[in-house]
């Protein structure tokens, strides 16, 4: 099957995208879930946020997205000082440990099945104009993003080990390569409990385990399939 896939850069000074197991400690996923990317790409378009209805502009497998990681991932704890809201209180706010991402850098590759979707998040990503400010995980920790190209591809079935350039969820791994694993020739990364898809009562509806390499470096393994983009083999999932 051919898809329509736009490709952009994003980027901030830090990032923070909370696991959802952790409650006494605020600790940070390495990539954006699929779930956050919807929230970015919402923000650049402008959609509502009014109970939660950008989200049916997600629904249903609508959007395929492949993420790949193009700084190496630097994870940093800091003292962060929160408060209940606006207003200032009068005890100071206690520096709870945070953990974030560092100065990371990510390729986003999108597939909409609505074209006026992909039409209109390509004409705000080539001309940097963005609805609202997109961030990376909080609201503070505002991102920029930069327009990369737009390709059309057909899916590929690997019969063979290959270099995947991009994350790769649980569920179309089939194999690793054995002989790069054992030689040290990547570092992976397992993200547990990765969020793939959310309803409207922002309820996760699908999650999966998610494989990356720490330094960006291509992964060797067997999936059950990848889109070759760019000179790169991408898994849209």
């Amino acid at each position: 099957m051919s898809r329509h896939v736009l490709i952009f850069d994003i980027w901030g000074d830090y990032a923070h995208f909370k696991k959802i197991y952790v409650t006494t400690s605020a600790v940070s996923y390495a990539i954006p879930p699929k779930t956050s990317l919807y929230g970015y790409i919402g923000a650049v378009l402008g959609l509502s946020k009014i109970d939660n209805s950008y989200l049916t502009a997600f629904a249903d497998k609508q959007c395929l997205i492949g993420l790949s990681v193009l700084k190496p991932i630097v994870m940093k704890r800091l003292g962060t000082n929160l408060r209940p809201g606006l207003n200032r209180t009068a005890n100071n706010p206690k520096p709870t440990m945070m953990e974030y991402v560092y100065q990371p850098k990510y390729r986003i590759y999108v597939s909409h099945q609505h074209r006026f979707i992909q039409d209109a998040l390509r004409r705000a990503l080539q001309q940097h104009q963005p609805v609202f400010s997109p961030s990376l995980g909080l609201a503070s920790l505002v991102s920029n993003f930069a327009w990369v190209g737009e390709v059309t591809v057909e899916s590929v079935r690997s019969d063979g080990p290959i270099s995947v350039h991009s994350v790769i969820p649980r569920s179309y791994l089939v194999a690793l390569d054995d002989k790069a694993l054992f030689a040290g020739q990547m570092e992976l990364i397992e993200q547990s409990l990765f969020a793939i898809e959310m309803n409207t009562d922002r309820d996760v509806t699908e999650r999966d385990d998610i494989l990356l390499e720490r330094n960006g470096k291509p992964i060797q393994a067997l999936v059950t399939e990848y889109y070759p983009i760019l000179g790169a083999n991408i898994i849209l999932f």
